[in-house]
């Protein structure tokens, strides 16, 4: 591993999200005023984590949809094309509205308050809208190249703008007991990955469809590089760079899965990269095994994300 690469590598992932400057630094619950004890409280209530964790989810089903219409519209495994977009487009709604408006169900509590993370919220939701049409439209029509590949276009603002809004819900809702610095950056960074796993997916199929090849072929090679520096971390941790290492052998045994899912995936990437065509079983398996890889990397997430609250 080239691990200077990889800490400044990573340093500018983090310096993007802004994490970094939103958080100044772990402290301990011995530390706090009686005032900042009942603003932990609050945070807790609120649903601080899953506000954190939705927010990044938001990121992965920005290229999850376009990589399930693509899918869709090259008639790659329809069924299960077709149920992706479906469930990525509706999930994507309901968790954007639950962050304005609050859910319940999905551990939200209340509506949000703040006046600039609504102001994100709302221009989220606002890029997003054609994004919901047009796969609307794409399971009733089946889609065209054009069609893809205006999504995709528009896929790219509404990832920046989820990139955005999930550095200001981190920074906002982050809190020094329940989750210190060290852990909310570790979360972030593997919440990212369920994002490239789907960008990743989204590449591979514009390019073997013939949609925006050269700029699909740069953003897969950026996409891919960025997934393997960040598992390998994930896997040992960088401390450096802010990355903890797996606290429990649970988490290290989850990380594995996902070393192996990619594992898999690597030679059809590098086979789409280097120009070969891919044939539709092993588009089919592309699609389906980064499904399973996003739906992996997504278990540990939750379960960093539970090792927090406990303090491990």
């Amino acid at each position: 591993m080239n691990t200077p690469f990889l800490t400044a590598l990573l340093a500018k992932l983090l310096a993007i999200t802004g994490l970094c400057a939103a958080m100044t630094g772990p402290a301990h619950a011995d530390d706090l005023t009686q005032d900042e004890v009942l603003q932990v409280q609050f945070l807790e209530d609120v649903g601080a984590s899953q506000r954190i964790d939705l927010s990044g989810k938001l990121r992965m089903l920005s290229q999850r949809v376009p990589a399930a219409a693509c899918n869709l519209a090259a008639g790659i495994d329809p069924a299960s094309s077709s149920a992706m977009l479906t469930s990525a487009a509706e999930e994507f709604e309901k968790i954007v509205t639950a962050l304005e408006f609050g859910d319940e169900t999905l551990g939200i509590i209340g509506a949000e308050e703040r006046r600039k993370t609504l102001v994100g919220i709302r221009k989220l939701h606002e890029e997003w809208l054609p994004m919901f049409e047009a796969a609307k439209t794409i399971l009733t029509d089946g889609g065209t190249n054009d069609q893809i590949a205006a999504m995709s276009a528009q896929s790219a603002e509404v990832l920046r703008i989820a990139q955005l809004l999930v550095s200001e819900i981190s920074g906002q809702y982050a809190d020094p007991t329940a989750l210190l610095q060290i852990d909310a950056l570790t979360i972030d960074l593997a919440g990212r990955q369920r994002m490239l796993a789907q960008r990743i997916s989204k590449n591979v199929c514009l390019i073997s469809s013939g949609v925006n090849v050269d700029a699909a072929a740069t953003e897969l090679t950026e996409a891919a590089a960025t997934f393997s520096s960040t598992l390998d971390a994930l896997v040992t941790g960088m401390p450096a760079a802010g990355i903890k290492a797996p606290p429990t052998a649970e988490i290290a045994d989850a990380i594995a899965v996902v070393v192996d899912d990619w594992a898999e995936l690597q030679p059809i990437v590098a086979k789409v990269l280097a120009g070969d065509a891919l044939d539709e079983g092993t588009r089919a398996d592309m699609f389906n095994k980064s499904n399973a890889m996003t739906g992996d990397m997504n278990t540990v997430v939750v379960m960093y994300s539970e090792a927090s609250k406990l303090n491990i």
